[in-house]
């Protein structure tokens, strides 16, 4: 009974189903064909597009290059400056040596102290007695030796400026016909006659 009752329930329904719809058919009809585009223009485009490219790397290489030159001249002129500084160096290192700093300090006219102070910086506290240095008096053995150094160098440059003035004239005399030194003149004289 429960499936009679239940099928008592539901109402049926006829199935309906919609009218179909003719679409009216299109008419067919003969279309004249597109006009084709040559392919001459792609075949054109396709040329310019790769000489360009071509053109392009060209430049670039060409632009590497220049760098690549430019980067070598800059690298030897590092090279250059680094073995100068290197030279530079050295000398400084030599030239502050404490042999050379004593001599260049001797030549100055400085004298060694022989009684160092020493200044604390935070608090400037001073350590040690603050006496003058004073140069050792030169013995006069040593005085005499630099004065004839002197009276000798002196001698010699004017005994050479003397030879050179002597010399120049000379050849002034020569050319001219007639010399200067006078024990060749007074020979010359002798030799000629007197009009």
């Amino acid at each position: 009974m429960s499936q009679s009752t239940a099928a008592a329930r539901v109402p049926t329904r006829p199935i309906v189903r919609p009218a179909s719809r003719e679409r009216p058919q299109p008419r067919l009809r003969v279309v004249a064909p597109a006009p084709r585009r040559s392919a001459g223009g792609l075949a054109l485009l396709s040329v310019g597009l790769l000489g360009l490219g071509l053109l392009v790397l060209l430049m670039l290489n060409i632009s590497i290059g220049k760098g690549a030159y430019a980067l070598t001249e800059l690298q030897r002129q590092q090279q250059q400056l680094a073995q100068d500084r290197q030279a530079l160096a050295e000398q400084v290192e030599a030239a502050s040596a404490p042999d050379k700093l004593a001599a260049q300090a001797r030549k100055l006219g400085m004298v060694p102290n022989p009684n160092p102070v020493f200044v604390e910086v935070p608090n400037g506290k001073i350590q040690g007695e603050v006496e003058v240095a004073k140069a050792p008096r030169k013995s006069a053995v040593k005085a005499q030796a630099t004065a004839k150094k002197v009276g000798d160098a002196l001698a010699a440059a004017a005994a050479a400026g003397k030879s050179s003035v002597h010399k120049t004239a000379t050849k002034k005399g020569s050319t001219a016909g007639q010399t200067t030194d006078p024990k060749t003149a007074t020979k010359r004289t002798a030799a000629e006659p007197s009009p």
